[in-house]
Formats: C-alpha cells, sequence, structure tokens
C-alpha cells in the first residue's frame, strides 16, 4: 500500500488535473481539424490519468505504470501536431489513423521548430523504461517479485516519479493548446502549475 505521503501526492495530482479541465471547460475553440485533433489527445490523457490514479489506489501499479507511457506519447503527438504537422499530415491521420514521423523524429522536430533542446532529450531519457514497462519488460517483469516472493515491489519514489511524468505531460500539452488559441491568461494559469509541479520534482531531487 501507499504511504501517506504518496497519497497525498496523488490527491495534489488529481486536483491539479481538475483545475485544468476547468480551464478548459470555461473557454471556446475552433472547429479546426488541428485544434480538434489535439482536443481528443488532451480528453483521452485526462481519462489515462484519471485510471492512472484509480490503479494506484487499487494497488494495481504495475497497470497505472503501462498506461504513463501512452500520456507520454499523446503529450509529444499533440506538441507536433501544434507546432509541426502540416494540414495533410493532420488530415493522413484522421483518414488513414497513420503518423508518418516516429516519435523520436516528432520529437526532434519540436525542438527544431520552438528553438528548445528538450523533447529529444526527454524521449532519450524516458522512453525506454516506459515502453518496458507498457510491453512488460523487464522493468515491469522485475518488480513483480519481492526478494524471492512474487509480490508487486513498486516503491513510493517510483510512484511518485510516474505520476510526475504523467500530469507534467498534460499540462505541457494543455499549455501550448491554449496559447494556439490565443487563451493567454488561462495558458498562464497552466504555467502556474507547471511550475509548481516542477519545483517539486526540483525539490525530491535534491533529497534523493
Amino acid at each position: 500500500m501507499i504511504n501517506a505521503d504518496t497519497n497525498a501526492a496523488l490527491n495534489s495530482s488529481e486536483a491539479t488535473i481538475g483545475d485544468v479541465k476547468r480551464i478548459l471547460s470555461a473557454l471556446k475553440y475552433s472547429d479546426d481539424e488541428w485544434s480538434t485533433t489535439v482536443v481528443g489527445l488532451i480528453d483521452q490523457g485526462i481519462e489515462h490519468h484519471a485510471a492512472f490514479v484509480l490503479l494506484i489506489r487499487s494497488n494495481l501499479v504495475g497497470s497505472a505504470f503501462a498506461l504513463v507511457r501512452c500520456i507520454v506519447e499523446l503529450f509529444v503527438t499533440g506538441v507536433w501536431f501544434l507546432t509541426c504537422a502540416t494540414d495533410a499530415q493532420i488530415t493522413k491521420f484522421r483518414d488513414k489513423d497513420k503518423i508518418d514521423p516516429t516519435f523520436g523524429e516528432m520529437a526532434k522536430a519540436i525542438d527544431t521548430a520552438c528553438d528548445l533542446d528538450f523533447f529529444h532529450n526527454f524521449k532519450t531519457q524516458v522512453w525506454k523504461a516506459l515502453n518496458s514497462y507498457t510491453h512488460t519488460g523487464i522493468l515491469q517483469v522485475g518488480r513483480r517479485f519481492d526478494g524471492d516472493t512474487l509480490q508487486p515491489s513498486y516503491t513510493d519514489a517510483e510512484i511518485l516519479e510516474m505520476a510526475d511524468a504523467a500530469t507534467l505531460s498534460l499540462l505541457m500539452l494543455v499549455r501550448p493548446f491554449l496559447a494556439r488559441h490565443g487563451h493567454q491568461v488561462a495558458a498562464k494559469e497552466v504555467d502556474q502549475h507547471i511550475g509548481a509541479a516542477k519545483a517539486k520534482y526540483d525539490a525530491k531531487g535534491k533529497k534523493a
């Protein structure tokens, strides 16, 4: 079972995404293809986030971890749609359920388009581990044992790390979506959540 601090952190993550839902529902958006595509990704991400929290509280941690790759993937895909994708690429996704660039290519394209050095490094740091959790690789299989006992052995620190990844990914997709629609005040509200989430992450890193 998770400890009190981890439960409090989950409550905080849940409240953050609840506030994001409030911000999103209070505004109007265009019905352009890019907009409806990205808002669909955001809505699915919010559902995945709720499922992650529910699974953790139900002590089904491995299944919760398997969802985080889906959230990170839709985050990067959504930002790529917002910043890089052509109308033809968005139409191809709609009509054929196909995206030509790989995850890594999308990450590099976003960095180039936005003059960043984040998405490629982010992909390099987390993607292999997330794949292992989602596709039942050794990171997932290894945590089905506690010593010699067949019993899940996920730590609270690991749970918090995955919760942070899921929450930040959603925040960092919603922010540019709002900005592209010209909702700058709402985007700044989301910025505050991003800043708070990063501060918590940095504080944990200093304690480690």
